[in-house]
Formats: C-alpha cells, sequence, structure tokens
C-alpha cells in the first residue's frame, strides 16, 4: 500500500523501528516528521517526500512539491467544509491567537488547496496519523482524506496509557468495539472478572475500588509542568524570546501583569464549597487547548456550551458542580487564556443552579457521590462508569460505546439521560467487564510517550511488535 505518515515515527525510537518495519512492505510516499527527532536511516526511504513538522505547521510546503500549481477553491468547494472551518478556527487559538478571522480563514483556505492538491497527485491509499489529528494541517488532511475515502489510522492511549487502540474515524471509534458495544449492537456480552488478563484484572480493581486512585499519568504531567519540569520550559521559552528579540517586551508585560486581577482571582471570586447531601450532576473542565476537546468534542470544544445545556437540564432539584482542571492553572498561571477568557467563570457560576466548585476538591469525593458525571470527552467519564456513576457524554473518547455512558449533544437529548439517571440508570457491571475483556483483545501493548513508556511493565521488543502487528490488521481490514 502507499501510505503517508502524520508525525508518527518522529519522537519514539519504537515508532521509527516501525516504520522500518512497514517499508518492507508498504511504500511510504510522504512523512511528517520533526528534523530534531528519533534517528533514523534516510537512505531506506528513497522516494519518501520529507516535510518538516514546523513546517507543515506554518503552511510552508517541502521542496519536493510545486504547491504553486494547485488551484485556490471556489466557493461551493469551501462550503463543502464549513464544519471543518469551524473547528479549525477554534484549533488556531493555539497556535495564532493574535490572528484575525479572515487572516485564520485565508490560512485555511491554503491549507485545503496544498492539502488537496497533495492527495490528488499522490493518491495514497492509508495515512498513519500519531493521534487522534488536532494540528491544524493534520485536522484539514484528515477531512480532506475522509471526503475522498482515502483509509485514515490513528492512535489513542487508553486505561493507564500504557495501551493503545486504533480507529479510522476518530467520531465512530473502535470499529469492533463500536460493533459490539454500540448503539447499533443487538445484545452485550458479559463477562466477570475472571475474564481479564492480570493486568486489566489489577487495573479494574484498583479504579473501581480505591477510594482516591489518581491516574498515574496525572503525576506524570505535574512533573512536566511543575519544578524542574516547569523550569525547563521557561528555560526553552526564555531562549526562543531571545533569538526572536522579544524577550524585553514580554518581560515588561509579565511585569504589569503582576498587578492585574486574572483568572484565578475570577475563580476564587465566585467558587462555592459543594454541598453534598444535594442532588447533582458532577462536570470536571478540561485542560485546553488539547485533542479530547479539538477534534473530539466538536462543537462542545466551548465548554461552556455544555454547561448551559446541562443547567437548562437538570431535573427540579438538582444542581450542577463545575469544577476547573488543576492543569490549567499550572500551565497559565494567572493569565487569561483564549479557552479562559475575562468572564469565564462568571458566567459559568451565574448560570442558573450551577456552582463553581474550588479546584482543590477532590474529583474522586465529587463523582462518587454525583448523580452522573458529565464531560466533553475526559477521561473522568470512564473513570465514573468504573466506579459505578452514569457518564454524560458530548464528545467522542474512545470509551464512547462503554456500558453506562449516556451521549447528549442537546437539552431534548440531555434531558432524556438525566431522566434515565433520575430512574434508577446505573453501569451493568457485568456488561463493563465485558467491555473491558473485548478491550483486553483490540488494544495492543505500545506507548505513544516518554512517560507512558516508564510506566509500561513490558520490554521496548513488544512495544514494536504488536504496534506493527496492530497496524498491519488495521491496513488490510
Amino acid at each position: 500500500m502507499k501510505l503517508f505518515l502524520i508525525g508518527i515515527g518522529s519522537s519514539m525510537v519504537e515508532h521509527a523501528r516501525v516504520i522500518e518495519e512497514l517499508r518492507k512492505d508498504h511504500e511510504i510516499l510522504y512523512w511528517v516528521r520533526s528534523p530534531e527527532g528519533v534517528p533514523f536511516e534516510r537512505s531506506h526511504f528513497p522516494g519518501t517526500i520529507f516535510h518538516e513538522y514546523r513546517d507543515a505547521l506554518k503552511g510552508i510546503a517541502p521542496k519536493e512539491v510545486d504547491a504553486s500549481r494547485f488551484e485556490p477553491w471556489g466557493a461551493r468547494e469551501i462550503a463543502g467544509f464549513y464544519e471543518t472551518e469551524s473547528e479549525l478556527l477554534s484549533m488556531m487559538d493555539k497556535w495564532y491567537p493574535n490572528w484575525p478571522v479572515n487572516q485564520r480563514k485565508d490560512f485555511y483556505y491554503d491549507l485545503l488547496r496544498y492539502w488537496d492538491g497533495v492527495l490528488e497527485f499522490l493518491a495514497p491509499d492509508a495515512i498513519i496519523f500519531n493521534a487522534v489529528p488536532h494540528e491544524m494541517f493534520s485536522f484539514v488532511l484528515y477531512n480532506l482524506a475522509k471526503r475522498r475515502g482515502v483509509m485514515t489510522i490513528m492512535p489513542d492511549i487508553i486505561l493507564r496509557q500504557d495501551r493503545l487502540i486504533f480507529f479510522k474515524d476518530y467520531k465512530k471509534g473502535n470499529e469492533i468495539l463500536a460493533k459490539m458495544y454500540g448503539p447499533e449492537a443487538k445484545t452485550r456480552s458479559q463477562g466477570t472478572i475472571e475474564d481479564l488478563s492480570d493486568d486489566m484484572r489489577q487495573y479494574y480493581l484498583e479504579l473501581s475500588s480505591s477510594k482516591n486512585p489518581a491516574p498515574r499519568y496525572v503525576a506524570g504531567w505535574k512533573l512536566e509542568t511543575a519544578g524542574w519540569g516547569k523550569f525547563r520550559r521557561h528555560l526553552k521559552a526564555f531562549v526562543r524570546f531571545v533569538r526572536d528579540g522579544t524577550v524585553y517586551e514580554r518581560a515588561a508585560m509579565r511585569f504589569f501583569k503582576l498587578f492585574k486581577s486574572g483568572v484565578r482571582d475570577e475563580h476564587r471570586r465566585f467558587e462555592k464549597r459543594p454541598d453534598y447531601s444535594k442532588p447533582y450532576v458532577y462536570v470536571p473542565l478540561h485542560y485546553q487547548h488539547e485533542c479530547t476537546t479539538s477534534p473530539q468534542g466538536g462543537v462542545f470544544v466551548d465548554q461552556i456550551l455544555m454547561v448551559k445545556i446541562l443547567a437548562a437540564s437538570l431535573p427540579v432539584g438538582w444542581e450542577l458542580y463545575v469544577k476547573e482542571h488543576p492543569a490549567q492553572s499550572l500551565a497559565h498561571g494567572n493569565n487569561y487564556t483564549p479557552f479562559r477568557w475575562k468572564g469565564f467563570f462568571e458566567t459559568i457560576a451565574t448560570l442558573p443552579n450551577v456552582r463553581l466548585v474550588p479546584v482543590d476538591t477532590n474529583s474522586f469525593d465529587l463523582g462518587d457521590t454525583s448523580k452522573a458525571v458529565a464531560t466533553v470527552a475526559g477521561s473522568a467519564g470512564w473513570e465514573a462508569i468504573v466506579r459505578g456513576t452514569p457518564a454524560l457524554i458530548f464528545g467522542y473518547p474512545w470509551f464512547m460505546h462503554a456500558p453506562g455512558v449516556l451521549r447528549a449533544s442537546s437539552v431534548s437529548e440531555c434531558r432524556d439521560a438525566l431522566r434515565k439517571v433520575e430512574g434508577g440508570f446505573k453501569p451493568d457491571t457485568a456488561e463493563l467487564l465485558g467491555y473491558l475483556s473485548l478491550m483486553d483483545k483490540v488494544s495492543f501493548r505500545s506507548y505513544l510517550t516518554g512517560y507512558s513508556k516508564k510506566i509500561a511493565a513490558y520490554d521496548e521488543e513488544t512495544a514494536v511488535r504488536e504496534m506493527h502487528r496492530a497496524l498491519e490488521v488495521t491496513l488490510s481490514s
């Protein structure tokens, strides 16, 4: 098969080794990777077009591609991708927050022109991404490929982050899980704890019965965003600002910000301690900007929209408890951002029957005592159903078909879901164990990040072998 590789094989030695195996049976036409990535033998890919990752982000074509031959799109073609455009305009807040809307649109139109031209010119059979496409160029490429009928494959991290699954469409999820547990499944298989592998059983027991089973990836994230990890990030940024000549301007801006009220101050003004004796739905906000809300959240990248729908759908006497993600403050401090603008928390806290709870409130206490946990596509929804609490899901997480999940995207759907919860709906433990047993079979042991590699209880050879096998199976299906 003729393949495009987008990001994969750039940051992990194991992934580069998987690509070496793939080239033996497939033709690698195009490879987006970072020049600072892991070493590989470039001579093994004599006909491959290499596109530097940062150039792809900036819309700069590789020298092997004459982008001038690709014609601009017209109004009719652009209109067919309005959903992509809406998502991309939000996505650009991460990379180009100061760009006006029309500059963003012009950049987007150039992405459509270039990547559609590349697909037409090279005609790949499949595109393998390193994650759900969440960069501007990869998201455009993904949507163009779907329209053209080109196979797309992407991994997602599951459970402890030491296993992966592949799927071809992030809105549909893994095909086997969807078939056996999705809305069209006539019956759902049940299971027992004995059906699970040793590591899956240990994971399930720990998450379902521990009082505060803080996920390992949270500890890893804190290592990267606090202490020495935070110092390293700031040092890299400082060096970059020295090189681009903005260091003095940024230092002055940072000094004056010390005397201004910020997003933390706004949160403190409106927060209120939870009352666990009241019936409530728990809403843990996502860290942004990340893949789980853009693109996996769709329109609910605007989390306030989700909160407003939930607030309008609550049964009489119920409240909504909203909690900020602690990583948001670790990463951005007291600064307002395009995702936590001035008035963000005031808007939430002043909605009827909505309570903004302090960030240090224990998330598992909130989830365990709630009637339901509502999230766009966050792991809190998965943790809830494993611990026996229903989850309302507005986006497209890997566990979207799991027993105990109720999907909602409007007030009417949300009201229906909450009526079920009010009537006693709970996750079925036997069905959930059957789902986990199937997850044992459809997932594979490998990782996407250095931290995931550290916690993995298997060696590098296993990670390479199982990822290569899973890719070949997916490519042939």
